[in-house]
């Protein structure tokens, strides 16, 4: 049934997709059930209707899209297709998979189909709903007057492979996509900026609940790449949201995104009713994707190679990876690795992206720490804290915590550390004066933003009250956003981003910082548990390019590496059976629409 359609050899000679092995072949579209669609959009729209048309729009080149070839053929990882947001891994209210309640469709998991036999259907429907806003030409199966569009990606050859299969696909029905690919860093900031059309996106779990992939769509958070309640639609009035099956007295008919999904969260994180959050939980997935601006490809594994030379490493799902208990055949003096390039930034505050939370998982210590037991289990133990205690309820329903610090605490010039250290830094990473992109993490601690009621009682003692009682409390006590920094140190703006400046608490100190060279992590010998880090030094070289990063592994120069050529990956599983590493990993590959971008122009 599936066929090549006429143009597209064309458009994938151009974009050199012979070469990375992408597909070439679409289903044809039922030209019948198009024709029958084809009715020409009204004249006059008001904005609200453009606004909710935008987003069938959206839904529908959703379809278009082949997850399985992208795992099967291009990704080669063990991924799984993507039919919701909310990644598979993730708990139900009653221990389901959170995942598999998606949706509310009878006989598929999620909001759409994604088995191989539905696909054909899915390409069908997609033509039949953009046949009502766009001309379509039946002789060639072309869209003739679809608006140009841009696909932004960071520099990787993987997400230009699957970049150059979406844009293939999308030329395949007569829709121009190019393609641009930026630097990591700027490519980051150019997406929270919103100053892109379509992006390349994806989302790793920061702790065990399924809001961890929902509370960053608020207007106000800095994860907002969307630009949800932002921009030029902020003010539409399309949005619906009924709380009143969970008891709440809330109910908005045509409301704005800061009216209905902003509410509707900050309801989330005060619910105490587990079934009620969840549901509630669900509600909000399911606004997400009737935009239609995010669109999951597939949910992730983490893919990487490791020298069988080294042992004691791990990882945990959030991505974040290990070398502090690691050796090198025994040797224990230095290790090279390369995670990603040169990081946007390594201030905890401020960090958001992976390869900058493995770097301060190193530098820096929390209260509590991710963790390997004896038998390899994954655990969250104390760090700076004597223990991880229980939280007591207040008469108001708020927990208050009071923590211990250990004795001798000391940062790695050799002052000590103090709870108020933690204070300053909880109150820092919340304020709305720095304004940093995972300051919502701290959204559970009552009085936050401006009024964070966490409160360093005397040197060595923490006290802090959340809203309510939260499952994954220990696991936000292990994010970047909860480390520590002291005043004085980051009074000076320029702190994290040379080596003479950075001054941390954690297993490691920074001793070098060669820009988009190399970063040199010392052991700190002023932390608490100096007697229990194995690794004397580690060396995190800074590259993006896959080929290189395979290069230097295969010399044996670098000995993980977090990124291999995609036309490589079935040559390295059958010649580094032991070294190429596939594992477990909470998170979702997606497609990001400016909701913002003029489809209807």
């Amino acid at each position: 049934m599936k066929k090549l359609i006429a143009l597209l050899l064309a458009v994938v000679m151009v974009l050199g997709m012979v070469a990375c092995g992408a597909k070439t072949d679409a289903p044809a579209a039922t030209t019948a059930a198009a024709t029958e669609a084809a009715t020409e959009a009204p004249a006059e729209m008001t904005a609200e209707e453009k606004a909710l048309a935008e987003a069938e729009i959206r839904k529908a080149i959703s379809l278009l899209y082949d997850r399985n070839y992208i795992v099967n053929e291009i990704a080669q990882g063990g991924q799984v297709p993507a039919s919701s947001f909310v990644a598979m891994g993730m708990t139900d209210a009653d221990g389901s998979e959170f995942y598999k309640n998606a949706g509310h469709n009878d006989g598929f998991v999620g909001y759409y189909d994604v088995s191989e036999d539905a696909y054909e259907d899915n390409f069908s429907q997609a033509i039949e709903i953009l046949s009502k806003y766009y001309d379509y030409d039946e002789t060639t199966g072309q869209f003739t007057n679809f608006p140009t569009l841009t696909y932004l990606y960071n520099t990787s050859e993987g997400h230009k492979a699957i970049g150059e299969y979406l844009a293939a696909t999308l030329a395949s029905v007569g829709i121009t996509m190019n393609l641009e690919n930026q630097e990591w860093n700027t490519f980051l900031n150019t997406r929270k900026a919103g100053d892109f059309s379509v992006a390349r996106n994806g989302w790793l779990a920061d702790y065990n609940d399924p809001s961890t992939f929902l509370d960053m769509w608020t207007t106000a958070s800095g994860n907002n790449d969307v630009q949800f309640g932002k921009g030029a639609k902020a003010d539409l009035a399309i949005y619906n949201l009924d709380l009143t099956p969970y008891g709440l007295d809330i109910k908005v008919e045509n409301g704005t995104w800061a009216e209905t999904y902003d509410v509707l969260i900050g309801e989330i994180k005060k619910c105490t009713d587990v079934e009620n959050r969840y549901a509630m939980m669900h509600v909000a997935e399911d606004m997400l994707m009737d935009t239609g601006c995010l669109v999951p490809l597939y949910f992730y594994t983490d893919l990487f190679m490791l020298d069988d030379s080294v042992n004691g490493f791990f990882s945990n799902p959030l991505g974040y990876k290990y070398f502090y208990k690691a050796d090198v055949g025994g040797n224990t003096d230095s290790i090279s690795v390369c995670i990603a390039s040169e990081p946007d930034v390594i201030d905890p505050a401020l960090n958001s992206a992976v390869d900058g939370a493995t770097l301060d998982s190193h530098l820096f210590a929390g209260l509590a720490k991710w963790d390997q037991d004896e038998s390899g289990k994954l655990v969250i133990v104390a760090d700076c804290a004597t223990e991880l205690p229980e939280g007591v309820e207040n008469e108001d329903g708020t927990v208050t915590y009071t923590y211990t610090l250990r004795d001798g605490l000391k940062w790695s010039d050799g002052q000590p550390v103090t709870a108020k250290d933690f204070e300053f830094a909880w109150k820092r990473a919340a304020s709305e004066e720095l304004g940093a992109d995972y300051g919502y993490m701290l959204e559970v601690v009552k009085g936050y933003p401006n009024d964070l009621a966490v409160e360093a009682t005397d040197d060595k003692t923490l006290v802090v009250t959340l809203n309510n009682s939260i499952a994954f409390w220990n696991e936000l006590l292990a994010f970047p956003s909860y480390f520590p920094v002291r005043e004085d140190v980051v009074a000076d703006e320029g702190w994290c981003t040379d080596a003479s400046t950075f001054i941390s608490n954690g297993a490691y100190k920074m001793t070098g910082w060669d820009h988009n060279s190399v970063i040199t992590l010392t052991k700190n010998d002023n932390y608490w548990d100096a007697e229990n880090v194995t690794m004397k030094e580690i060396k995190f070289y800074l590259s993006d390019d896959a080929n290189n990063m395979l290069t230097n592994f295969k010399n044996g120069d670098w000995l993980l590496i977090d990124d291999v050529p995609t036309n490589e990956i079935s040559t390295l599983k059958t010649e580094y059976p032991t070294e190429f590493k596939v594992v477990g990993q909470i998170g979702t590959y997606y497609v990001c629409w400016n909701i913002n971008e003029d489809l209807l122009k």
